[in-house]
């Protein structure tokens, strides 16, 4: 009998990683589901209180379990808010705190006069917090905080079991008041793990199906690239050869034309190898304003191109962060700067370029050639070289696209990015546009800071990236 193959399990996401981590899109996208429910705790804490006064015998506790549940749940709005994003641990234990903190107020406001445990507001508006917290945070520390306020409404219900007015085991008033804590605790955490698991996979898939095709193109496209530079070197280096060759004579003209020919064969291809992704950005948003009318000088600062070692991720928010700038009105198409340093070393297709094409910045030499020949040999051999630079680069960023969890041995290095401009616009209105840009930038950056001056507003956040031993 045969056994069949197993199917290889799809890698699942790590336990750290949330839905508003791991697609900050759809994380603001569940920003409402925050003021529905602090909507609906609030709301229920007031007819709870207000409609069973004969249970309340120190009215101080009650409104102050009222008004820590109202707290509690003005904290999760503002947590969850799209500019403050991402929703970190602190301010979910604060949360929590907050409403087991009113489930004791209100416990001690009615003692041992509660009729029943079934139609305390604080225990099920402290369900409800929970459940709030599903798009927010990993579905293991959400379970975390529901069994923990599970035990503390649980320890308060078997203490009032001997004054409720019906008379059953104490073990059932606990399972009660439990439940209503634990029921959406559980949802919560079932919501966040399915979400996490199914966006996590289908990165996975998008970027394996990425990488196949990019492994496939590969060749191509370095034989692509050494095509091009063939071509561009038959408009001046080969009809230069081929009269060399006519006149079997190589003369010392001729050796001074074949340096100026390789140091301009040099530099083409230095400041090819150069432009990054972030340069084509510009380029495109430098055109559309032109075909605006405008007259726009946007810098880009980043003389170690240090953008190459940015992921997907991170790309796409600053593209979709720079072309929001360019768009909004009152932007001055004179004032954009974008500055990228680092305190570490630079990506390691910088370091392969250097090698391939020398130091950038540096004054270019021209090379000691004494033959035609091995003018062209250079040549070819360099646009073989930045071909391959250009693959290594494409395959480290498709690695570098990896989930928040780095392997062992692998140590972080911090990127600044700066982005400049000039905006006539009020500040609130600069800050409602920016809302959902910021959100998503807290979101796969490590620190977002933002500075407004009038009417120039500064952005800085830091790319993490990820070296190994080994590499420069």
């Amino acid at each position: 009998m045969t056994r069949a193959t197993p199917t290889p399990r799809r890698p699942r996401a790590p336990a750290s990683a949330s839905q508003q981590r791991l697609d900050p899109i759809g994380g603001l996208a569940a920003w409402p589901i925050a003021p529905v429910v602090a909507l609906i705790v609030v709301a229920y804490a007031v007819v709870g209180t207000l409609t069973r006064p004969h249970e309340i015998q120190v009215p101080a506790l009650a409104l102050a379990a009222v008004a820590a549940l109202t707290i509690a749940a003005a904290a999760l709005v503002w947590a969850a808010r799209p500019d403050l994003a991402p929703f970190t641990r602190y301010r979910a234990i604060a949360v929590v705190a907050l409403g087991a903190t009113a489930h004791l107020l209100a416990a001690a406001s009615t003692w041992q006069y509660n009729g029943m445990i079934q139609d305390d507001f604080t225990s099920i508006g402290l369900g409800l917090l929970l459940l709030a917290l599903a798009p927010f945070r990993p579905w293991k520390e959400i379970l975390i905080f529901g069994a923990s306020a599970a035990v503390v409404v649980g320890v308060t219900a078997l203490a009032q079991s001997p004054y409720l007015g019906v008379h059953t085991p104490p073990l059932l008033f606990v399972i009660i008041a439990m439940t209503q804590v634990l029921a959406p605790a559980l949802a919560a955490a079932a919501f966040s793990r399915q979400i996490v698991n199914s966006i996590h996979r289908w990165q996975t898939d998008a970027r394996r199906a990425i990488r196949g095709r990019t492994e496939e193109s590969r060749g191509l496209l370095a034989q692509a690239v050494v095509d091009h530079r063939l071509a561009n070197l038959g408009a001046d280096v080969l009809p230069f050869l081929a009269d060399v060759l006519e006149r079997q004579n190589l003369t010392a003209v001729d050796v001074k034309r074949a340096r100026s020919l390789a140091f301009q064969v040099r530099r083409v291809l230095v400041a090819e190898v150069d432009h990054t992704w972030l340069d084509d950005l510009i380029d495109r948003e430098r055109i559309i304003l032109t075909e605006r009318g405008l007259n726009p000088l946007c810098v880009i600062a980043d003389p170690e191109r240090r953008a190459t070692g940015f992921d997907s991720d991170q790309r796409a928010a600053v593209g979709a962060l720079i072309v929001a700038l360019c768009t909004l009105k009152g932007f001055d198409p004179t004032s954009l700067v974008v500055q990228i340093a680092g305190s570490s070393a630079a990506p390691t297709d910088t370091a392969h370029t250097t090698q391939a094409f020398g130091l950038k910045g540096a004054r270019p030499t021209p090379a000691p050639d004494t033959t035609t020949i091995a003018l062209v040999t250079s040549a070819q051999a360099q646009a073989e070289a930045q071909a391959r630079v250009r693959a290594s680069a494409q395959a480290q960023l498709l690695a570098a696209t990896t989930d928040h969890a780095r392997p062992a041995g692998f140590g972080a290095v911090i990127d600044t990015i700066t982005i400049q401009a000039g905006i006539s616009l009020p500040s609130f209105e600069r800050r409602r546009a920016l809302r959902p840009y910021l959100s998503v930038l807290r979101a796969v950056f490590a620190g977002v800071r933002v500075t407004s001056r009038h009417p120039l507003l500064t952005l800085e956040f830091d790319a993490e990236r990820t070296t190994t031993k080994g590499i420069k």
